[in-house]
Order: structure tokens, then sequence, then C-alpha cells
């Protein structure tokens, strides 16, 4: 019998670490395609998405990254009012466009 060949290279090929990130600026961006009152203790969810994407934050946050306020547009799978997504893309794009300042 022929043993079985390692296919991962034999070391990592990133050359990033948690220091070289360190500074730079991060956001999650998410949306949703039911209401932000599903996303409460309270809602279908039983909790925030803050707290279901906490996971992300921890990452960032060990990377030393400067965390930006969490974008977070509810109600997509329902459509949204014109004036309510023309004001989310906005908001976005001028968070981003903050990004190269």
């Amino acid at each position: 019998m022929t043993p079985r060949r390692c296919l991962l290279p034999a070391r990592p090929t990133c050359i990033r670490t948690p220091i070289s990130l360190a500074g730079k600026k991060a956001v999650v961006a998410v949306t949703a395609g039911v209401p932000a009152d599903h996303y409460t203790p309270e809602g279908s969810n039983q909790a925030t998405i803050e707290s279901l994407l906490s996971n992300w934050h921890a990452t960032l946050r060990l990377c030393q990254f400067d965390i930006q306020p969490m974008v977070k547009l509810y109600g997509t799978a329902f459509g949204l009012f014109e004036n309510d997504l023309t004001t989310a893309a906005k908001q976005y794009n001028e968070l981003l466009v903050s990004f190269a300042a």
C-alpha cells in the first residue's frame, strides 16, 4: 500500500500577519432579508445581528484592525422602498469614500 501524500504546502504561503494589518480600517456590511425586529433577543432569530456575527468582530480585533461601525440593511427579501434603498446606498458609498481619505 502506497502512503498518501499531503497536498498542503510545506509552509504557509500567506505573508500577512495580524501585525501587518494593524490600524487598517475594516467594516462588516450585512444585508438581512427579514426586518430588524427579527434580530432581537425576543425576535424569531433570538439574537442580534451583532451577536450572530461576533466571530467577525473577534477576528478583526485579533488582527488589530481599526473596526468601523457595522453596516446593516434589513428587510431586503421583501423589497425596500426606493427612498430607503437610495439612502442606504448613499450612506454606504460615503463610508467607502471615507476609507480612501
